[in-house]
């Protein structure tokens, strides 16, 4: 592949946000400052910061304000509305959590639009379609929103069976007596919540001939997230832990993706100025 065509996304890929954004977590943290708007308006210069430039860092934090007013919290001492937990169970301390957690929406912001510049170019089908008979998975699973279904007109599978079960449970739904994958692509919902199945050698409906979505500009936000993803938080699945959230620190790559295998590098470095583990991953066999 032609990395010019990618240009925009390696530029990307070489200065992200995050740096910035704890920089001014730091700055209000200790400044004089009563709000994030306030600061912002005193930040008119670039900015350097490990490795990174900025030259324009009041435009490239605006879409992120809803995200950085959450350091009103930490200067205001409030308690936090979420709790992260680390893997070991042990609580995160406030400044931790309150990193942790806009860190996790600055990433999936961010990777949204980062994804989308280096997946358009591939001209890739790879996540709209099921496995084929190489692989030896017998199905792929899309996520899907409640409010997602409806961009599909496919059969719906919304029963207390299915809703007891997830895709990937040891005992398998079965659908007018057969394994839910042996039939045509169709949304279920399940017992963590809906999602698109497609079977082997089947597509998304959405899926032109020619390769392309005939709903791109409203897609499911899962098909905007490949195959880069924030993972510094995980939710917690655990009975009565709503709004918990294990400490993960680490940027998700399927290495699926051909734009992902080309990039490694530069995903890798891309990790190591956020302060976060690259993990490579393949999701497809």
């Amino acid at each position: 592949m032609d990395s010019n065509q990618f240009q925009a996304g390696l530029t990307m890929l070489q200065n992200p946000i995050l740096p910035l954004a704890r920089l001014v977590q730091l700055l209000f943290i200790t400044g004089p400052f009563s709000s994030i708007s306030e600061l912002l308006a005193e930040l008119n210069e670039p900015i350097e910061t490990n490795s990174c430039r900025y030259d324009e860092p009041q435009a490239l934090l605006r879409p992120y304000m809803d995200v950085l007013n959450e350091f009103h919290r930490l200067k205001k001492a409030e308690p936090l509305p979420y709790k992260i937990i680390h893997p070991d169970n042990n609580p995160v301390d406030p400044m931790e959590a309150v990193d942790l957690w806009t860190s996790q929406a600055i990433l999936t912001r961010e990777l949204e639009t980062l994804n989308s510049l280096l997946c358009a170019p591939c001209r890739c089908t790879l996540c709209c379609v099921g496995p084929d008979q190489s692989y030896s998975q017998s199905f792929f699973e899309i996520p899907l929103s409640g409010k997602e279904t409806a961009l599909f007109s496919l059969p719906s599978v919304d029963t207390p069976e299915s809703r007891g079960l997830t895709a990937h449970s040891e005992t398998v739904l079965k659908v007018e007596g057969k394994p839910f994958f042996a039939s045509d692509p169709a949304i279920y919902n399940w017992q963590n919540g809906w999602s698109m199945i497609l079977p082997k050698e089947t597509s998304c409906q959405k899926l032109r001939n020619n390769g392309r979505c005939t709903i791109y500009p409203e897609r499911p936000d899962v098909c905007k997230r490949p195959q880069i993803f924030s993972y510094v938080l995980e939710a917690s699945t655990a009975p009565g832990h709503s709004q918990v959230y294990i400490a993960q620190s680490k940027v998700l790559a399927i290495w699926d993706c051909p734009y992902v295998k080309q990039f490694k590098d530069e995903i890798a470095a891309y990790a190591e100025l956020c302060e976060i583990e690259p993990i490579f991953k393949e999701n497809k066999n």
